[in-house]
């Protein structure tokens, strides 16, 4: 029975030396297993999404580069029609088309007009009324300069008189009073 005893309890370290090492096994072994397989997703996860920045980076520098050399392009766009009637700039450029072809401003007015046309909400209309003078090539320069400008204008009326004809003793031959209204443009940004 003595060898049976020590057979036993051979048997029985053996077992309990298997346990103790499937516990160890599970408890620490398969836990660090699991925690390295959760960081290798992590990492590749983050690997993507360093992938996904990068592109969105490359995207933004295309963007960027693309808004740069267009820059001149949008400036032209908000001069041509800008979000305001700028009544200051309409003058301005009246008055240097006049300097400019050699006709005397005598009267101007502006007025910001309610636009009744479809689509009324995307623009809005200042009209121009002007007096002008001066001879017949002065008076056309003008009309063909402020079609030339950046800034949107349609000449709407137009009446020509010789100031020949309404005044003999203060005129020059072949000079010319000219009554306009011409339209400008502007974005109605509400």
């Amino acid at each position: 029975m003595k060898e049976t005893t020590k057979q036993s309890i051979s048997i029985l370290g053996i077992t309990l030396i298997f346990a103790i090492s499937i516990f160890v096994l599970n408890k620490f072994t398969l836990a660090s297993f699991s925690e390295y397989q959760q960081n290798r997703i992590e990492i590749q996860e983050k690997k993507e999404a360093l992938i996904e920045v990068g592109n969105f980076r490359k995207l933004a520098e295309e963007l960027n580069s693309k808004y740069n050399s267009m820059g001149g392009d949008f400036y032209k766009v908000t001069e041509a029609v800008p979000t305001s009637p700028r009544f200051s700039e309409l003058l301005a450029i009246v008055d240097s088309i006049a300097r400019q072809v050699g006709v005397s401003v005598k009267d101007i007015s502006f007025r910001d007009i309610p636009n009744k046309k479809v689509n009324s909400d995307l623009y809005s209309l200042v009209e121009i009324s002007l007096n002008i003078s001066g001879d017949y090539v002065s008076v056309s320069s003008f009309f063909a300069e402020t079609e030339k400008e950046l800034r949107l204008m349609d000449t709407t009326s137009l009446t020509m008189k010789s100031l020949k004809s309404l005044d003999s003793r203060s005129a020059k031959d072949g000079s010319l009073n000219v009554n306009a209204v011409i339209q400008s443009y502007y974005q109605s940004i509400n």
